[in-house]
């Protein structure tokens, strides 16, 4: 394992705490990303992410897990298959739904200034409404070790649990490239609901928290994070491991 000098301690200790807060509860809970534009030619990857979402304010505790598997299929375009699930009061781990994601970068720092891509996801959905999802990304050097991203997420609902008007969400993150190994990052989620009647700010999801991730030996990645409510609507805290691997 790579060294990762004084803040290793520090880093690990997140990881460790966080992974440990995380045993199967009940209902889903966020395993979004605030994910970026790059696709790497001639990549492949897999990555299992879990969150749990504690009791608190009569919500009962908890838990989502997923499982992906991304693959670069040109130099510009990479597919990806998702699947989820959730443990429940009533019974154990059930399935939640199934996502396919198409992602094209058309942007590149090297030679544009920024990186910037555009997803297209297919989400269906068990006892949760269907949905297609279009997604423009953007990540921005702000120096040799500062970096924004920015997300906008715009979907429509169909099939028997729909719901009407365009659901719209942004995601943004500041990160701090502590070296080749390690970063630091704040990540804000911000789910606002649909067009067709907009709910009061108090009832809509927004949370911000920070988030450490690391480069392990053998194309291993670990990212520990913590999500902290802003409105009624969003869970008090959600603690979130995602674990990568590149191949």
């Amino acid at each position: 394992m790579p060294p990762f000098g004084p803040a290793r301690p520090l880093l690990m200790g997140i990881a460790i705490g966080m992974a440990a807060a995380l045993c199967p509860q009940a209902h889903a809970q966020n395993v979004g990303g605030v994910f970026g534009p790059d696709v790497k030619p001639n990549s492949k990857a897999i990555e299992f992410r879990t969150a749990n979402a504690p009791r608190s304010d009569g919500r009962p505790a908890r838990t989502t897990s997923r499982l992906h598997y991304q693959q670069t299929v040109t130099d510009n375009l990479r597919l990806r298959a998702v699947v989820q699930g959730a443990d429940t009061n009533t019974s154990g781990f059930d399935f939640d739904l199934v996502q396919f994601e198409a992602q094209y970068q058309f942007l590149e720092d090297e030679r544009d200034g920024f990186d910037s891509a555009i997803r297209l996801d297919l989400l269906i959905g068990d006892d949760r409404p269907d949905l297609v999802s279009f997604n423009w990304t953007n990540d921005v050097p702000l120096n040799d070790r500062w970096a924004l991203r920015g997300l906008v997420l715009a979907q429509v609902q169909f099939g028997d649990n729909r719901g009407d008007g365009l659901f719209l969400q942004t995601r943004s993150s500041l990160r701090y490239k502590v070296n080749d190994t390690y970063n630091i990052q704040v990540q804000v989620f911000n789910n606002y609901g649909s067009t067709d009647d907009f709910p009061a700010f108090r009832d809509q999801n927004h949370a911000i928290g920070p988030a450490a991730a690391i480069k392990l030996d053998h194309g291993w990645a670990i990212e520990a994070s913590v999500l902290f409510g802003l409105t009624n609507a969003t869970s008090d805290a959600d603690f979130r491991i995602f674990l990568a691997k590149n191949f």
